[in-house]
């Protein structure tokens, strides 16, 4: 457990303010204990969970398969011998999602020890980072991968997704801009409160509820290999709104789990994603009935907060969440750079 790690450490040596000299060097097959510890040492913030064991760090940050003990770059105090911090580079997937693009880099995961900052250790990861992406062919990087972007990490930073950095862990533009990277790009995290919230009541909904049959199934469907890779470890559900009598598909989503978060939040959470329409159903409500029906069955197996990631362009998700009582309650950044 985190808490046993965190209790019984030996003591440590207190640090200089001078004279520090860090090593930078690949990850070793013995780091990740001490990078699990650095974890809940460096306060990320509300959106990282907390709590978990070395061996779900391992599983989520370690296991992938385009894992490259390269990409994951870790500072060491040589004197101590205490980790400082680590950057975690690695690729966004190709168009569809087949495999990776190695032209697009991102940067994944960046942290350093309360102890060690302001001493230009994050600098010199994130520059090593960048040298580690373009000697494998990058020509751009985004710091925090983005929505559906980031290879690493899935289930324990971010929500549903990381897909960003999250705004209230650290002075992220000003750091990322002072190495040439680009304003800060925002994604929303909705939230609706299944406790205090209630479901909004008109005749469409209604009707919609005489008309339409909810089929659920454990069973992932058409979804691809970024998928599997990043989503696979965790439990998800696909429910889909079908008409009765002819049985057509008028509205589908997807359910992810987030049971990570309960030591951290104290809730059960699920993420949604994926809301869809045919274009031949559009503009009926089926998409707000099916999120409503979604919210209404998730509440009757206890789980209290229903988390959505949005761009804050995309009026139309924006609307549709509005109208199923959900809320703004933080947001995600990323950067942009060519290298």
């Amino acid at each position: 457990m985190a808490f046993v790690i965190s209790l019984f450490q030996e003591p440590e040596p207190s640090l200089a303010k001078d004279n520090l000299t860090v090593l930078y060097r690949p990850f070793h097959n013995s780091d990740p204990p001490k990078l699990h510890q650095l974890w809940h040492q460096c306060a990320l913030g509300p959106n990282a969970a907390e709590g978990f064991s070395c061996d779900v760090f391992e599983l989520f940050a370690c296991s992938q398969p385009y894992w490259d003990p390269r990409g994951m770059i870790v500072a060491q105090d040589e004197v101590s011998g205490r980790i400082a911090g680590f950057v975690h580079a690695g690729f966004a997937p190709n168009a569809d999602q087949s495999g990776l693009d190695h032209s697009k880099g991102t940067i994944c995961g960046l942290m350093v020890h309360p102890d060690f900052r302001r001493r230009k250790v994050g600098s010199e990861l994130v520059r090593r980072a960048e040298d580690y992406l373009r000697s494998k062919g990058a020509k751009s990087v985004v710091a925090g991968g983005g929505p559906e972007q980031n290879a690493f990490y899935t289930g324990i930073y971010g929500g549903l997704d990381p897909s960003g950095f999250c705004m209230k862990s650290a002075t992220w533009p000003q750091f990322f801009q002072s190495f040439g990277y680009n304003e800060p790009k925002e994604i929303l995290i909705l939230r609706r409160d299944l406790v205090r919230s209630k479901d909004p009541v008109n005749a469409k909904l209604l009707r919609h509820r005489r008309h339409l049959n909810l089929v659920i199934t454990d069973r992932p469907t058409n979804e691809s290999w970024w998928w599997f890779v990043r989503y696979g470890h965790l439990d998800s559900l696909r429910f889909e709104l079908h008409e009765k009598g002819t049985e057509n598909i008028v509205a589908s989503g997807q359910i992810i789990g987030m049971d990570l978060y309960i030591p951290k939040w104290g809730v059960r959470s699920v993420g949604i994603r994926e809301i869809y329409v045919p274009e031949s159903q559009r503009r009926h409500g089926y998409a707000q009935a099916l999120l409503l029906e979604i919210c209404r069955r998730l509440k009757g197996e206890s789980v209290e907060v229903v988390e959505a990631h949005v761009l804050p362009d995309d009026k139309v998700i924006l609307d549709l969440c509005n109208l199923a009582k959900f809320e703004v309650t933080d947001r995600l950044i990323t950067f942009h750079r060519l290298l």
